[in-house]
């Protein structure tokens, strides 16, 4: 006679090959005695057994038609986290496959990386996507373990509620969205807004509740026409109505600025039908009917989002002068629509093989590159982003981008080195810069110049992270090309200030001892950065000195140093300073130096070579030793900036003509502060000049203007 247990089992085996009768019944009946002992006296927040939880994942795994492993894999994922019982026994019982998917869910503990939480978050996250890279299947089981968690998730203490439910709307919902399994993604989403804005979500659930027989009523006011159309047309079809859901709907709210009565697109009508030209067939008769905005309308079709979703989106104003929009697609496209493309990979022996996935090979071979935790994960929010635009290369290539990406993220995608040197594009045969948007279905040609040479700038144009990581190496490598360049300056600039003979050069290793250097290359970058001062070189050449230097010390080295043993001053080798030439080279906010002006500098920590005008304040309290002569690069292709002051009497249009005078002498300005206290006017601008020359002659053309009493350089 069975017992309660066993008749259970045997009613769960049956459910389950109800939802897909391909399942191997025997075997989840043996997962289901092991995670029986395996949770036995267990139980979750709600009271109820443990083993509650794995079976409602197995349902969700079920629904999705998914395979025996990867149900026998939800109903074991937390056996190894939670149990006694180890991965070999997993291994042993379910065999290496199962073994490995519930592996791959398993969270990383203390034991294993750090006893940092954001590292085994990091750590977790890792091994999670690398395990996915190699069978998409465990993203199924990961999904429906954080569904059944977010369905019970109120038995949670609040402030757990809000850190799960974060954590789902930033990551597990664009998961969601990157397989196409929309289902999940609205559950997801909505019951995360639940927690997360309890008072917007239950708003919004009573407004629709309110307005349901009226929403309804217009739904039908729509299909019934449709319906007809389509049966005179003799266009075999199935016409839905379905509201958006409520987390959807928060957003336009949120985006708009409104509330949900102001909202006219909370549902969109969709036809289904049986082939792909009867969809073109559909959207000419609704056209007919009602007429369509253009601007609204998605080929989905000819061009599939990233994750194969196809459909036809149109919106047209329907009765009563509403706008509705019409989703059009075939019984296969709905399928992949619900589901994703999950049902490509469910049955395959090797699913990580699929051409579909290529974006997931290429988000774990990005991470591995990552060691700061804390950028990983600004990584993983920035590559979870939906993809939702397809351009073109000139020779037709698909280019998959989210919204939003730019010329310059395009170029990147292309090739890394095409985005280093890219200067704009044509899109659709117009000439466009770096930072446009581009838009789904564009034509794009890369327009590119081998002088072109990224900026800081660009990371705040570009928003894909394949972009962003480029350019954060480069430029890191370009800045410690910079520095040991200056390094090297500094350091040869020291040995001939001390004539030290050729012969007599330090060699490398011992400049490395000295200062605890791994190589000549790291010594140079941390002199270019700032961290010695020309004292500390001072004082580890001096043994190296030429004999009359050495002879001298006592007389002073400083003095003897700037003349020679004939009494002739002893040249200088200045740094060539070129603006925008160097993130290391500064110009100083105190004096604004342009080129033109006599400058000196001084080395600041950290930072690199800081630029003054020769006889500025700040230099006063620095040792003549640290101050470093620098002369201005002699192309002036740069502009700097430089600040100045107008003080005057106002009358009317004096601003305008002060603004004129600026620009005439072709001069930007960058930010401006204007005062104005009885009648006395005090202006301060601050504008870019590419040398002194030009800045004088608009500062003399602005003395010219009447009521202008003083114009003073800052």
């Amino acid at each position: 006679m069975e017992t309660p247990e066993e008749i259970s089992h045997r009613h769960f085996v049956q459910f389950l090959l109800s939802k897909n009768p391909e399942l191997d019944g025997t075997r989840i009946h043996e997962a289901l005695k092991f995670i029986t002992e395996a949770h036995r006296n267990q139980f979750r927040k709600s009271g109820t057994p443990y083993t509650e939880h794995p079976l409602e994942v197995a349902k969700i795994l079920a629904s999705m038609k998914l395979d025996s492993e990867t149900i026998l894999a939800g109903l074991l994922h937390d056996v190894v986290e939670d149990t006694s019982f180890q991965l070999e026994d997993v291994k042993t019982h379910f065999g290496a496959e199962v073994a490995f998917m519930v592996d791959a869910v398993t969270k990383i503990s203390e034991v294993q990386v750090s006893t940092n939480k954001e590292d085994r978050k990091a750590a977790t996250y890792r091994k999670f996507l690398v395990s996915m890279a190699k069978d998409p299947r465990v993203i199924m089981i990961k999904l429906a373990d954080r569904l059944h968690n977010l369905r019970t998730l109120h038995y949670m203490k609040p402030e757990k509620r809000k850190e799960i439910a974060k954590e789902s709307l930033e990551i597990y919902a664009p998961l969601t969205h990157r397989f196409g399994l929309h289902r999940i993604k609205w559950e997801l989403e909505d019951l995360s807004l639940k927690h997360l804005d309890p008072e917007s979500y239950k708003s919004i659930i009573e407004k629709l509740q309110q307005s349901r027989r009226k929403r309804e009523s217009y739904i039908a006011s729509v299909i019934r026409p449709l319906e007809m159309k389509m049966a005179l047309e003799n266009l075999e079809c199935n016409i839905q109505g379905r509201p958006k859901h409520v987390y959807s709907i928060y957003q336009k709210t949120r985006a708009r600025n409104c509330s949900v009565d102001d909202l006219f697109d909370l549902f969109a009508i969709r036809i289904i039908v049986n082939h792909i030209s009867d969809c073109y067939m559909a959207l000419g008769f609704v056209h007919n009917l009602w007429s369509p905005l253009q601007s609204r309308f998605k080929d989905y079709i000819a061009t599939p989002k990233p994750n194969l979703y196809q459909s036809l989106h149109t919106t047209v104003i329907g009765p009563e002068g509403k706008m509705v929009e019409v989703q059009i697609r075939t019984k296969d496209m709905e399928q992949t629509a619900e589901n994703g493309f999950a049902a490509h990979w469910a049955y395959k022996i090797d699913p990580g093989e699929d051409n579909n996935l290529e974006w997931l090979q290429n988000m774990v071979k990005a991470q591995s590159e990552i060691s700061d935790s804390k950028e990983f994960f600004e990584f993983l929010h920035m590559d979870l982003k939906p993809m939702e635009i397809v351009a073109f290369t000139p020779k037709g290539d698909p280019i998959s981008l989210p919204t939003g990406a730019t010329i310059l993220d395009f170029a990147f995608a292309v090739h890394t080195e095409l985005g280093m040197h890219c200067i704009g594009a044509k899109v659709d045969g117009q000439v466009v810069g770096i930072d446009k948007v581009i838009t789904h279905g564009s034509k794009v040609h890369v327009l590119r110049s081998s002088q072109q040479e990224p900026s800081q700038d660009w990371l705040s144009i570009v928003v894909t992270h394949k972009a962003k990581q480029a350019l954060r190496r480069k430029l890191r490598l370009f800045l410690s090309e910079q520095a040991i360049k200056i390094g090297r300056s500094i350091f040869e600039r020291e040995e001939l200030l001390l004539h030290i003979p050729k012969e007599s050069l330090p060699s490398s290793a011992a400049i490395c001892a000295a200062f605890k250097a791994e190589s000549i290359d790291e010594f140079y970058e941390s002199l270019g950065k700032g961290n010695h001062n020309p004292a500390d070189i001072e004082l580890f050449l001096f043994p190296f000195a030429g004999e009359n230097v050495r002879k001298r010390r006592d007389k002073g080295l400083l003095s003897f140093l700037w003349s020679s043993s004939d009494g002739e001053p002893v040249p200088d080798f200045p740094l060539v300073v070129d603006p925008g030439g160097s993130s290391l080279m500064h110009f100083a906010h105190c004096c604004s130096p342009v080129p033109g002006d006599r400058i000196q500098a001084i080395l600041v920590p950290g930072k690199g070579v800081e630029i003054h005008k020769e006889g500025c304040r700040s230099l006063k309290s620095q040792a003549s030793r640290n101050i470093i002569t620098v002369e201005w690069h002699e192309s002036g292709k740069n502009p700097t900036q430089a600040r100045f002051e107008v003080i005057g009497v106002d009358r009317e249009g004096l601003l305008e003509e002060i603004v004129k005078v600026i620009r005439t002498n072709q001069i930007s300005i960058e930010r401006a502060s204007i005062v104005t206290v009885r009648e006395n006017i005090r202006d301060r601008f601050t504008v870019k000049v590419y040398n002194l020359s030009q800045l004088d002659m608009m500062l003399q053309s602005l003395r010219q203007i009447p009521n202008v009493k003083k114009v003073v350089r800052l």
